[in-house]
């Protein structure tokens, strides 16, 4: 099952999911749930994707984060569906990512460098899911497992 279609991304692609923007407090921020406007979802997987957003913890302010909350296996690939999230007050573009994939104790998974400037703009105080495809070469464990994981952005 496809979460959502695959198409050409533009700069600036990205749409509201609602009128809210991110609220701002002295010491966190809640980020507003923005969907790519090349994504084609259902009524039910924005509500489903709303639900796991509202779970989210609560940001600092100036925090860029990656949370996962959902591992699907596609023919021998794994996906994690996350957020990518940004507390910044200006939006933000990626280039090429290394993202890695570890396990509870912290032992790497899984690892690839992921081509994010095809998000485009991720506008300030937004939430942004974004599903990452880790093929069978990608894997650096024998297996993973389909809880006690952790997506994160690769520290160099």
């Amino acid at each position: 099952m496809r979460l959502f279609s695959k198409g050409s991304n533009d700069s600036n692609g990205m749409s509201a999911s609602n009128g809210h923007e991110g609220l701002k407090q002295a010491d966190s921020v809640q980020t507003a749930l923005r969907f790519h406007e090349n994504w084609d979802i259902s009524k039910q997987e924005e509500y489903v994707y709303r639900f796991h957003h509202q779970q989210l913890p609560v940001l600092k302010p100036n925090q860029i984060s990656l949370t996962g909350v959902k591992l699907v296996r596609e023919e021998g690939d794994v996906v994690i569906i996350a957020f990518l999230r940004n507390s910044l007050e200006k939006a933000i573009r990626f280039k090429t990512v290394d993202i890695v994939l570890v396990d509870g104790s912290g032992r790497l998974l899984a690892k690839k460098a992921f081509d994010l400037s095809l998000i485009g703009e991720v506008p300030a105080l937004s939430s942004l899911p974004w599903r990452f495809s880790f093929e069978e070469d990608d894997m650096v464990a024998a297996s993973i497992p389909d809880e006690d994981w952790q997506i994160a952005f690769e520290w160099k």
